[in-house]
């Protein structure tokens, strides 16, 4: 599964759909916008000939016209007696005959475009004496202009809240995936682990009966090499069992079923169950200590951490203390410690800190259950000789 083209995939058509919505919404926007502002071109021209009606319908004398008070391209016509008188100055030559009659026609205002080096809007109104038509003529090359430059801004804005979006759906696509991301890396660690795992065992078994069958050999040959196959089998099903284990925790799905539980009575039972010989492992209590915790999944670090130290010393020593909320259980014991360099990775897959054969992921599922549980874990070298594992839990609320 190819994460990063579906991740492509979902970003293109997150970004079509909303090229497509951004693109209704600009049309719409400039619809509006540039009907708004030929609707003011038609207002303006309204209010000149409501100005002319509060002052005066009649052009004055040729000789008296003031080009700053009258207004500019406005005539009174007469259709019946073919004339026509400017108010001010006027520079076009609109059809004014043609607009009047059509106004008269009308009964009433009435508009018409016209070019005259350039376009123009002309609005006419009838007067009702004599049949004269008063016409005003705005140029609409300003408005043009502020139309397109309406509508260049509008489709900016429209390009810039589709990248936006483009990003954001990039973005979201990627938090989307990255459970399966996460779910295809757990996957493929689990695959190379197995692997890593089996190899030596599988190496071990081929070897001794590659050899077993060689040639022709006595029993206790071939019961050598059977015990060889046997501990190798052995080890590469404890292994897989605990990479099985790991995956599940990985996945969620193996969460702790809390319920109050006596950890000072857990370690007892820990220290009681655990025998490896020439090793001595006690249980130090002092009063009564309880956690939230799962009491399977518990028994089981404690059980693993404590065959881990028995296994290179011979005195384990197990200890719970509380301060405040934080309970701390402690698994100590007078062996050589952990190596220096593996310390710091102490509680990752593989890790050994010895050669007696372990996996090297018992300390991984440790941190893992009681990550679970919410707590954490600590490792370190004692100051006199000797390890110590520290599991940090909550002390439970109703203790």
């Amino acid at each position: 599964m190819n994460l990063h083209r579906i991740r492509l995939q979902l970003t293109a058509m997150y970004a079509l759909l909303a090229a497509l919505a951004v693109g209704l919404l600009a049309w719409m926007a400039i619809s509006t916008g540039t009907d708004q502002i030929f609707d003011s071109a038609e207002r303006e021209a309204e209010n000149v000939v409501r100005e002319l009606a509060l002052s005066s319908l009649w052009p004055p004398p040729e000789e008296e016209v003031d080009n700053n008070t009258q207004p500019s391209n406005t005539w009174r016509v007469s259709v019946n007696d073919g004339w026509r008188n400017p108010f001010g100055s006027a520079w076009i030559e609109p059809p004014l005959m043609t607009i009047a009659e059509n106004a008269l026609k009308n009964g009433g205002p009435t508009y018409a475009d016209f070019d005259s080096d350039g376009a123009w809007l002309a609005y006419a109104e009838p007067v009702e004496e004599d049949n004269h038509v008063i016409i005003t003529a705005i140029d609409l090359r300003g408005y043009e202009q502020d139309q397109r430059s309406f509508r260049f801004r509008v489709l900016l804005a429209a390009l810039a809240a589709t990248l936006l979006t483009t990003a954001v759906a990039w973005w979201i696509s990627g938090r989307a995936l990255k459970p399966t991301r996460a779910a295809m890396a757990r996957q493929r660690d689990f695959i190379a682990d197995a692997a890593h795992e089996l190899r030596t065992p599988l190496a071990v078994i081929r070897a001794s009966s590659s050899h077993a069958l060689s040639k022709d050999r006595e029993a206790p040959a071939y019961q050598q090499a059977l015990a060889e196959i046997l501990a190798a089998t052995e080890r590469a099903g404890s292994g897989v069992g605990e990479l099985l284990e790991l995956a599940r925790l990985d996945a969620g799905q193996a969460q702790p079923r809390k319920a109050p539980l006596r950890v000072d009575l857990l370690i007892e039972e820990v220290a009681s169950s655990v025998r490896v010989d020439e090793t001595e492992v006690m249980a130090n209590t002092a009063e009564s200590i309880v956690v939230d915790a799962d009491y399977a999944l518990l028994r089981q670090v404690l059980e693993n951490l404590t065959h881990n130290a028995a296994s290179r010393a011979d005195m384990v020593d197990l200890s719970v203390v509380r301060a405040g909320d934080l309970v701390t259980i402690q698994i100590a014991d007078n062996g050589p410690g952990f190596d220096e360099d593996i310390l710091p990775h102490v509680f990752e897959r593989f890790r050994r800190g010895d050669n007696r054969g372990s996996t090297g992921l018992g300390m991984a599922i440790a941190k893992s259950i009681v990550e679970a549980h919410g707590g954490s874990v600590s490792a370190a070298n004692r100051s006199d000789g000797g390890a110590i594992v520290k599991l940090h839990l909550d002390a439970s609320k109703d203790d």
